[in-house]
């Protein structure tokens, strides 16, 4: 069986980003899946006790330019007081990027794998 079609590319990587600062409660994970998706990226972001996290997928040089429309695009009233990049698990091709419900398990597959 072939999976070639849904394997992550070679120059493909993925971070776990966590973000700071008033970003629950005034639409930051909507505009953040917005970028996300105008940069082609797959993955999610969720609400996580005091902040936000997100698992993004795609090339290093389109999650370095979503990263900077984080820092610099997303509207007031949400405002970014810390932002925290690490190395995550690459997603399948195909996988959307949504919104996943608040307080996602990071390590559960479900909120990894969504479609």
């Amino acid at each position: 069986m072939n999976t070639s079609g849904s394997q992550p590319g070679a120059n493909e990587r993925a971070e776990m980003i966590r973000i700071t600062g008033r970003v629950q409660g005034v639409g930051f994970r909507a505009g953040a899946q917005q970028l996300a998706l105008a940069y082609g990226l797959r993955g999610w972001v969720a609400n996580v006790g005091r902040g936000v996290v997100i698992h993004a997928c795609g090339s290093g040089e389109r999650l370095d330019a979503f990263v900077r429309a984080l820092a610099e695009d997303i509207a007031p009233p949400a405002r970014i007081d810390a932002m925290q990049r690490e190395p995550a698990e690459l997603l399948p091709r195909g996988t959307a990027f949504v919104i996943a419900p608040t307080d996602t398990p990071l390590s559960s597959p479900a909120s990894r794998g969504r479609r």
